[in-house]
């Protein structure tokens, strides 16, 4: 019985940090909301280990926090820094991400990236591993 469940709690911490593994990385944001910004230079940087980092450029700046790791692949992200350019013609998509990505409580690894999910389970960011 001893064995089992040393098994078992050995599979469980290489699922775990499988899915640790599987976020960590660069990434090409090309969904906010219902808004396709394919177009727009937004990306998101994941590093794990001793303190979780999130960054990137959101389109005209670029941005960076930590965040924590919560239970079953939820996140709590920290206040954001920025830097403070303004540029005309992205601010209101720069806005809209940034507000995005500060509603998001889960990252789901997919094949081709993430799926970056709010409290009520919704897709609000989808991001493209580069």
């Amino acid at each position: 019985m001893k064995y089992y469940t040393i098994l078992f709690a050995l599979s469980i911490f290489t699922l775990t940090s499988c899915n640790e593994q599987e976020i960590t990385g660069d990434y090409d944001v090309i969904m906010v909301g219902e808004n396709d910004y394919s177009e727009h230079d937004i990306t998101l940087t994941i590093k794990m280990g001793k303190e979780n980092l999130v960054s990137g450029r959101s389109a005209c700046n670029k941005y960076s926090g930590t965040f924590e790791i919560l239970e079953n692949s939820k996140v709590k992200i920290g206040p954001l820094m920025s830097t403070k350019m303004y540029c005309v013609d992205v601010a209101q998509v720069e806005n809209d991400y940034i507000k995005h990505l500060s509603m998001v409580t889960q990252v789901i690894p997919t094949k081709k990236g993430l799926q970056l999910l709010n409290d009520k389970g919704l897709i609000i960011i989808t991001a493209v591993k580069k």
